[in-house]
């Protein structure tokens, strides 16, 4: 899986006021020196214990939860969720639901707050095609990928375009539904039957550039990946092909099955 660069982190820290987030989650402040205190939202705060430094940017909860950080620790606290997936939610503009002070502590949730890029009653070959530009848009968004492609000389944007290249990044599978709700269920099945996500439910081509076969038609017959990830596990193929629309999913490293 890529890895975030640097100065998105960087930039999300400083430009996300952990204040607003923490007023956004029902939090009332009061002036403590250079501090803010508050009720900590995470447990059932009778005193005061959640502090906040805006010159830093930084929270801090001195009672039960003793957890604090950056903007990005309170989404990953107060959703449950990944780093990476924080992240994600803060690049897209993340707003969260308002809760009063001292309500319990936040649990997973199963519900995704990031749009899913695809659409749930679209056909299968126009479901494939939406996975497709996903990937192209998490391609043009890594650099890592974006380096890969120069080194091989097609990494000008027109190519991309042209041959609708992507990089699978494992982050689709953080905008679809759990797997436990109905709709989930039925788009993850859908897309096992395409070949995009495995019978474990991770995707096919993690880590992997994606390079699609397009029929005179327009629809993808099938999809080629390149791992270009490091610290693969021995025996692990660097190439694959899953199934498009109308075949199943061929695994062995470098097999392609004509239409």
């Amino acid at each position: 899986m890529a890895r975030i660069p640097v100065e998105v982190v960087e930039r999300l820290k400083s430009e996300i006021s952990v204040q607003r987030l923490a007023e956004a989650c029902g939090v009332a402040f009061k002036k403590h020196g250079s501090d803010l205190i508050g009720r900590c939202p995470f447990h059932d705060d009778k005193t005061p214990s959640l502090v906040v430094t805006p010159a830093k940017n930084l929270w801090h909860c001195l009672g039960a939860c003793q957890a604090g950080g950056t903007v990005i620790d309170w989404v990953i606290k107060a959703e449950g969720v990944s780093f990476r997936h924080a992240v994600e939610l803060l690049q897209n503009d993340y707003q969260p639901l308002v809760a009063s002070s001292g309500a319990p502590p936040a649990k997973h949730s199963t519900v995704k707050k990031l749009p899913m890029p695809i659409a749930a009653d679209a056909e299968d070959a126009k479901l494939l095609a939406q996975v497709i530009e996903y990937y192209r848009e998490m391609l043009l968004g890594s650099p890592e990928a974006i380096e890969y492609l120069k080194r091989r000389g097609i990494g000008c944007e027109d190519a991309i375009k042209t041959f609708k290249l992507g990089f699978a990044n494992r982050t689709l599978g953080y905008r679809l539904p759990e797997k436990t709700r109905v709709e989930g269920a039925e788009i993850r099945g859908r897309l096992q039957r395409l070949g995009v996500l495995r019978d474990t439910g991770h995707e096919h081509f993690n880590g992997s550039i994606v390079m699609p076969i397009i029929a005179p038609s327009g629809d993808i017959t099938e999809v080629y990946g390149r791992k270009i990830t490091e610290g693969l596990r021995p025996g692990t193929p660097k190439s694959s092909v899953s199934a498009g629309t109308a075949s199943r999913r061929v695994e062995r490293s470098g097999t392609r099955r004509a239409h």
